[in-house]
């Protein structure tokens, strides 16, 4: 098996996956011989952005059918992921992380980020095998969430220097690295993998390594034999 599942949400930065960080991910997953496996929900978006005038319009599409854009070799439905079946689990980034893989984003302090239903479902099994997971941007809001409740010592993310999204982060008792350039977070306890990649705007070179070392890290906790 070398097999890593890769959750989309959409196609396109403000209302889906990252199409950047989408291509790199297949592309150094290809490179170390491994696969990409992809997924999404079946179900309607939150909200459809034009990405020229970065506004809304009143659109419906679907997760799914918008994500097989990104999807090499075909795209499955989320609710068929079985943690098994892979080696890991991989979350590119975009606005379609909260839009459409989380049921809402609190307006209030005090409301944490409420991951979907079936998302949740696979990172926690995911999480249950010891087996690796590597989010990207805004995807470590959702893992934090996902597994603020089951693990027994803080995890340890990135997510760029956003004050806002650094609070959210905390508010999930995850401890937060702030990362520069090109850096991947690694909590080798709870074989997580982050980096903060597009949210820092970075060049197309610097987002490349950003995704390289994202994908060395979870190679590197894949083979470890730590529990």
């Amino acid at each position: 098996m070398s097999d890593f599942a890769l959750i989309l949400s959409g196609c396109g930065l403000l209302d889906g996956s990252d199409i950047w960080e989408v291509v790199l991910l297949s592309y150094h997953l290809a490179r170390k011989g491994k696969s990409a496996v992809f997924f999404a929900p079946d179900e309607d978006q939150k909200e459809v952005v034009d990405h020229l005038t970065e506004s809304t319009v009143g659109e419906r599409r679907n997760i799914l059918s918008e994500s097989a854009r990104l999807a090499w070799g075909g795209i499955r439905k989320l609710k068929d992921l079985s943690g098994k079946d892979v080696d890991g689990l991989i979350l590119p980034g975009g606005y379609g992380v909260l839009k459409n893989l989380a049921d809402r984003l609190g307006e209030h302090e005090n409301e944490y980020l409420k991951p979907g239903r079936e998302s949740q479902r696979v990172i926690r099994e995911i999480y249950r095998r010891r087996k690796p997971i590597g989010a990207c941007g805004l995807a470590g809001l959702l893992v934090a969430s996902a597994l603020r409740d089951i693990v027994e010592t803080p995890l340890t993310l990135t997510i760029g220097k956003d004050p806002d999204f650094i609070n959210r982060i905390e508010q999930m008792g995850a401890v937060h690295v702030l990362s520069r350039g090109a850096e991947a977070v690694m909590d080798p306890e709870h074989k997580v993998v982050s980096t903060a990649a597009n949210l820092l705007k970075l060049k197309p070179a610097e987002t490349a390594l950003s995704i390289e070392n994202l994908v060395n890290g979870l190679l590197e906790l894949t083979s470890s034999k730590t529990s």
